[in-house]
Order: C-alpha cells, then structure tokens, then sequence
C-alpha cells in the first residue's frame, strides 16, 4: 500500500489570508474576519513526496502523535524543491497570520 499525505492549516480568516487558502477569493465573499477556516496547504500524492513532506517538518511520515507540525521548524528549502516558490509561500503566509499547521499521512 502506498502513502500519501497531506499538511492542513486551520487558522483565522482575513483578508490578508484569502489568496493563501484553497479555494479562490470569490468563494470567501461574506466570510467574517476571524471566523475559523481550514484549507490545504501541502499536497503529497506518492510515498517519495509524503516522506519528504514529513521530513521538511522534522517528523516521520507515519509518526503519528506527532502531527500537529511547528511552522517555524520548517525546511524551507526542502518545501520549495518538492512543492515550489508559490506553494511555499502561501504557507508562510499563513503561518504570519496565526494558522496552526497538522500533517496528516494516509497509508
């Protein structure tokens, strides 16, 4: 059975986040500043990619126990090589803005 795997980040809505989650601007229309919302951030759909993932994050990819992740721990430089500049940037801009990051791993 293969591994994919997944980092979420659940955090407070605001203007500044909207073009750093999931769904686009236009889906976020009526959205209270502060109000709770959850989106993908990274995306890992082989076993390579979610190793990698987990690894970026200093834990092992089915460590689990461990999965809420602490962004300022992150291998920038490992994120950008496996999920490029602009995935990696939403990220940081979430983390900016209070968003707690958890990996989730699906084996």
């Amino acid at each position: 059975m293969g591994l994919d795997a997944q980092v979420i980040a659940v955090g407070p809505f605001s203007s500044e986040v909207s073009s750093a989650l999931e769904y686009g601007r236009d889906f976020y229309v009526g959205v209270e500043q502060g109000a709770t919302v959850v989106t993908n951030v990274f995306i890992a759909g082989t076993s390579d990619a979610s190793h990698q993932l987990a690894s970026a994050f200093g834990v092992g990819a089915m460590e689990l126990g461990r999965h809420k992740l602490d962004p300022e721990k992150a291998d920038i430089s490992k994120l950008i090589e496996v999920f490029g500049e602009s995935n990696v940037a939403q990220f940081q801009c979430l983390a900016r803005s209070g968003f707690s990051f958890f990996y989730l791993p699906n084996a």
